[in-house]
């Protein structure tokens, strides 16, 4: 592949549209040229924070154009053809005027341009009269998706600091979702119960849980099924009293919050075969401004949680997990972290356990979801793990 030695890029207020021909060209320069309402000061740090994680070797230099300055901007155009021989021109952002104004230039200098389609995959080089289209095969992660929108993903991230997918937890996973898909809706309500009296049961030994038989109700069944399966072990009942013990932390984990094991299965089957997705991360906990605050920096700051992220080459995609009721909020807050993380390029789902009713406020729920481009996989409970891997296939 052909290493040129300066692009010139037309700032896009997308900001992976500023950065694709960075990823595979990696040339000693890029002068961004944009204007001065759109080319702030943020954004352009967060581009040189990306460069730093991709692209360490190449100068950025950003330089901003008169919005209503059509021969400024011929003439601004043309110092950079004379300056930097075989420079080449990234069409994907920029304004209409610069636009404009390379076509002027197009007409009396032999120069090379191309644009890259984040979404298609898509590269048009043009050379003179020749125009080539070819595949686009190069990939981000997140962490640096989120890095060129201005956030950082903290330490508290799941995949950091909670999961390990070994195959042993893939397999536990695969159990535990089979007992969800027994008791349904059921599991949240058996697995608050369990880990309610366990947290208020007096802590006679490490690891152990002494818990009441009565107040257990119907959620005993479900303590008896992870018992068969292998999920908890040194089970014993005397009189009212059972004492056991989880398999280890993570079961116990996936057992105290009941949502956590719809996330799991979803981000399980997903990763199962590596080939489909190029990224993923589960329970990703996102830093607004990139800037994180502790006691020796102190300060406040907006963190959001999306449960899925995985990526497909350079776009991301966003899912929110749902293992009981959904209500509307859900969908904004979805479409304000996939927008502000991914723009136009990230796609965004809403995975339910349950299905949905047809009743007149789900249809609503539903075309709202619809006019925000949000896909809804619901009665997931339902599903095989294929059918689940088809529908995220098609986001």
């Amino acid at each position: 592949m052909e290493r040129a030695k300066v692009l010139v890029e037309f700032y896009s207020e997308e900001p992976l549209e500023n950065v694709m021909a960075m990823i595979k060209y990696r040339p000693e320069k890029i002068v961004f040229l944009g204007h001065k309402d759109n080319m702030i000061t943020k954004k352009i740090h967060d581009i040189m924070h990306f460069r730093d994680c991709m692209c360490t070797g190449t100068e950025l230099e950003f330089i901003e154009v008169p919005k209503d300055d059509l021969n400024g901007a011929i003439e601004l155009l043309s110092g950079i053809i004379r300056d930097y021989p075989g420079v080449r021109f990234e069409l994907t952002g920029g304004s209409e005027l610069i636009l404009i104004a390379l076509g002027c230039i197009a007409a009396r200098y032999d120069i090379s341009k191309l644009r890259i389609d984040p979404f298609t995959g898509k590269e048009i080089d043009i050379r003179g009269r020749k125009v080539n289209t070819s595949d686009y095969h190069f990939n981000i992660g997140i962490a640096e998706d989120i890095i060129l929108h201005g956030g950082v993903l903290t330490n508290q991230t799941a995949s950091y600091a909670d999961w390990h997918f070994t195959e042993s937890f893939r397999e536990d996973i695969r159990i535990l979702w089979d007992i969800c898909q027994k008791y349904k809706k059921n599991w949240n309500r058996y697995c608050g119960s369990i880990d309610e009296l366990q947290k208020n049961a007096p802590r006679s030994r490490e690891g152990w849980v002494d818990i009441s038989r009565g107040p257990l109700g119907d959620a005993y069944y479900l303590l008896q099924d992870l018992l068969d399966a292998g999920m908890i072990k040194d089970y014993s009942e005397h009189g009212k009293q059972i004492t056991f013990r989880f398999k280890n932390n993570a079961i116990r984990r996936v057992i105290g919050k009941a949502g956590n094991i719809l996330e799991l299965h979803v981000y399980e089957v997903a990763t199962r075969d590596g080939y489909l997705f190029t990224d993923a991360i589960i329970g990703a906990h996102i830093d607004w401004d990139g800037e994180i605050h502790d006691i020796e920096h102190p300060g406040y700051d907006t963190i959001n949680e999306i449960d899925v992220i995985l990526m497909k080459n350079v776009c991301p995609i966003f899912i929110s997990c749902k293992n009981g009721k959904v209500g509307g909020l859900a969908l904004h807050e979805l479409e304000t972290v996939s927008r502000k993380f991914g723009g136009k390029y990230a796609r965004k789902a809403l995975v339910v356990g349950p299905a949905l009713d047809n009743t007149t406020g789900t249809m609503y729920f539903r075309q709202r979801a619809k006019d925000m481009h949000i896909w809804i996989i619901d009665d997931v409970f339902r599903m095989s793990d294929e059918q689940l891997l088809n529908r995220l296939k098609r986001i």
